[in-house]
């Protein structure tokens, strides 16, 4: 795929909820789920996100300190609750590694930071 087929599917399903690939998720993400838990404790972060992407399907997988693992839509929904009101900025902001990442044939990760939230 191309960058710019593999961008406008991200946006797709991070920004617009379509739909995403629960096959492509079993298939490539969840073999990979304990190496991904085990960068996610080296590294320190609250969670570690993973992207796939095939003919225009998109799979997710997010995985947080506790060793939960959400898929899809569900790990969508998890990453909105993390970076709350900074949620399209974000993910504005990974996209283009992410874009390279699945260009290269690469799994896409990375770590994720809770967002506190504003006082009140």
């Amino acid at each position: 795929m191309s960058k710019k087929t593999l961008r406008a599917a991200l946006e797709q399903a991070l920004l617009r909820g379509a739909g995403m690939s629960a096959e492509l998720c079993a298939d490539l993400l969840m073999n990979a789920g304990e190496e991904l838990q085990a960068s996610l404790r080296e590294d320190g972060d609250d969670a570690l996100i993973a992207l796939v992407a095939e003919d225009d399907a998109v799979a997710m997988l997010l995985i947080d300190k506790a060793g939960t693992h959400y898929r899809n839509e569900a790990a969508l929904e998890q990453l909105r609750q993390m970076w709350r009101q900074h949620y399209a900025a974000n993910v504005q902001t990974v996209l283009p590694l992410f874009v390279d990442d699945l260009h290269q044939g690469l799994v896409a990760v990375a770590g994720v930071q809770w967002v506190p939230s504003p006082p009140a």
